[in-house]
């Protein structure tokens, strides 16, 4: 599944889009705009993003896991190879203290992430501030080409910006092209 992302200048262009994308058969879920206009999208019954697409909860969140994780680990290994007078550390203990980190890093991360755009859509910060709108469409391989035909004919003030998965990897960066 792959991800598309176009800026619109208003909400009409923003509905006038959501439209035709239906009409042409993409089904819903799969249209989300991106706004700092938040009332205007609720008010024009618009597919807001999502928290989980607007925000870096799960990216932060996957990488504090990790490095949690990894700090447990290295902490219970050096627990099993120093092995202090009066400590049972066994291989039991190290994955504990694996599992106890990776879940502390996964809560931290997740807290961090809800204070900051996710670093899919963190390169249209400027836009969004100047009062832009990104419209998020995720397609297939197989209609991504037709979307994009559409939408360049019928709508040549939509800017087409670049195109994504809609996955989310610990270390991925944001496509650009």
């Amino acid at each position: 599944m792959r991800r598309l992302y176009y800026l619109a200048e208003d909400l009409h262009t923003c509905i006038a889009v959501e439209n035709a994308l239906r009409e042409s058969g993409l089904r819903d879920g799969s249209f989300h705009v991106v706004s700092r206009d938040e009332i205007g999208l609720y008010q024009h019954q618009i597919s807001a993003a999502t928290a989980y697409q607007r925000l870096d909860v799960v990216h932060a969140g996957e990488r504090w896991a990790l490095a949690g994780g990894g700090l447990g680990l290295l902490l219970g290994m050096v627990g099993l190879g120093l092995a202090p007078p009066g400590w049972a550390v066994d291989v039991t203990t190290v994955l504990l203290l694996c599992l106890v980190g990776g879940l502390f890093g996964a809560w931290r991360g997740a807290l961090l992430g809800l204070s900051r755009d996710s670093y899919k859509i963190a390169r249209f910060a400027g836009d969004l501030e100047a009062g832009r709108h990104l419209l998020m469409v995720d397609v297939d391989d197989r209609n991504r080409a037709q979307v994009r035909a559409m939408l360049s004919v019928r709508f040549p003030s939509v800017q087409f910006c670049g195109r994504d998965t809609t996955l989310i990897a610990p270390f991925g960066q944001a496509a650009t092209g």
